[in-house]
């Protein structure tokens, strides 16, 4: 059969069309899928926030790991940058920041790192480096993840905000104000704290004295409210890269110490040590009326103690202004995905994120930008007598000056924290534990 002319441009028509149809429908190109592996602890990863992240990148995958805090930031960390194997992201502590800031080589600068286009929906712009978003955040939190050779090795995601939540009912059946307001005037010192906190012990009955009821669920953490409240702690910043020591010559360290013991021998704490399952009975059977309470703890007694729904407030800490806690969440230098990273930590912690985990988690935004948002402003937390967090806890944040934090900040916290507790439980005297302390820290800065 002969092909007419028609035929072949039927035929040449017919095949163009289907060409071109198959350009118009073709399925985009498939994004190349990412596992993002992360070494964290507590609920700095949040999985509300996980799964919203998944809903948007279908691609990412989250591989979480949780452990405790000593091993992840210690042990595990640096075994991960000598041998250079290891995470994507991991989160460090404020009290191992000082230690990882002498060691900016296991870390990504985040200032060579920019946003690509993958969050701009999202609300995340494109190009975007950690010196582009350091003006979003609290200057002193954001110090934290700063490397003693400036690059920057984290952004924070939160700020522990201290403050006092502490038993309505109990302050009432004690004859104590309950208003929040009356409350904080209660104690403008330290002193009157302890002072308040003896009135308190005096309107129990024998039976309460003897089931080891008392004011503050434990005396012990009044030492780490007051240094934090200072402008330096173990360490001076002299220019150099580790800093000098000054904790025996720091006249902040030795207040905090002898204010705690002053509050131990006053009786005023349950002893009960925090995270216990003591302490969280505690919180249920009413054996203690005040918890020095960072914003991250709200959510724990929350989950710990849901049938006080109410019963509790929060109001101002002594002295005011107060932290404990906080993390940065870094990329290791060994990353093998560092990009994909960057993108989901960036996302992460953005105000609007960390806005939605303090309403969510009570994590308080490390993000300053969000300290005038009404949304934060004016949030008040129903378990709390709706008290209005976000404002008490924003002035308390905004009144803190940077310290610099050294090398050698947790190994110092604990070998004091263990002289307190050598007090404490009545196996020293003050004067013996603390000369016990400094022999301690002798060998801990020498080693």
């Amino acid at each position: 059969m002969r092909t007419t002319w028609k035929t072949k441009s039927a035929a040449a028509l017919a095949a163009t069309l289907a060409i071109t149809a198959g350009v118009l429908t073709a399925p985009a190109p498939a994004v190349e899928p990412v596992t993002i592996t992360i070494w964290t602890f507590g609920d700095v990863i949040q999985r509300n926030l996980v799964a919203e992240y998944k809903a948007l990148h279908p691609e990412v995958s989250l591989s979480i790991k949780k452990s405790d805090l000593d091993p992840l930031n210690g042990t595990n960390m640096v075994t991960a940058c000598t041998s250079k194997v290891g995470p994507d992201i991991v989160a460090v502590e404020v009290s191992y920041s000082g230690y990882w800031r002498s060691y900016p080589k296991c870390f990504q600068d985040l200032r060579q790192m920019k946003t690509s286009d993958t969050n701009v929906a999202a609300g995340i712009a494109a190009g975007l480096s950690a010196t582009d978003i350091k003006k979003n955040y609290l200057g002193w939190r954001w110090e934290h993840g700063v490397a003693y050779d400036d690059s920057v090795i984290g952004i924070p995601t939160d700020v522990g905000g201290l403050e006092v939540a502490y038993r309505i009912d109990l302050f009432k059946k004690a004859g104590l104000p309950t208003d929040r307001v009356a409350v904080g005037k209660l104690w403008p010192t330290w002193d009157a704290f302890i002072a308040t906190g003896q009135k308190y012990l005096a309107k129990l009955s024998p039976a309460d004295k003897k089931a080891g009821k008392g004011f503050i669920d434990n005396a012990g953490t009044i030492y780490a409210a007051i240094m934090n409240q200072g402008t330096e702690k173990y360490y001076r910043n002299d220019g150099t890269d580790t800093g000098k020591l000054i904790y025996d010559t720091n006249p902040q360290v030795k207040k905090a110490w002898d204010t705690t013991i002053k509050a131990t021998a006053a009786g005023i704490g349950t002893r009960i040590g925090q995270y216990t399952s003591d302490w969280n009975i505690g919180m249920n059977k009413g054996t203690f009326a005040t918890i020095l309470a960072p914003a991250w703890m709200m959510d724990y007694i929350k989950a710990q103690a849901p049938d006080t729904s109410g019963k509790w407030d929060i109001a101002n800490l002594p002295v005011g202004g107060g932290n404990q806690g906080g993390t940065q969440l870094t990329i290791p230098s060994y990353a093998k995905n560092k990009q994909a990273a960057y993108d989901f930590l960036t996302w992460y912690l953005a105000p609007e994120q960390e806005l939605k985990v303090f309403k969510t988690y009570g994590l308080f935004p490390a993000a300053s930008v969000t300290y005038s948002d009404p949304a934060l402003l004016n949030y008040k937390d129903p378990f709390f007598n709706n008290a209005p967090v976000g404002q008490i806890y924003a002035k308390g944040v905004s009144q803190l000056k940077p310290i610099f934090e050294g090398k050698l900040q947790r190994a110092i916290d604990q070998a004091i924290g263990a002289g307190l507790g050598r007090v404490a439980a009545k196996k020293m005297d003050a004067k013996k534990s603390w000369a016990q302390v400094l022999a301690d820290l002798k060998k801990v800065v020498n080693n």
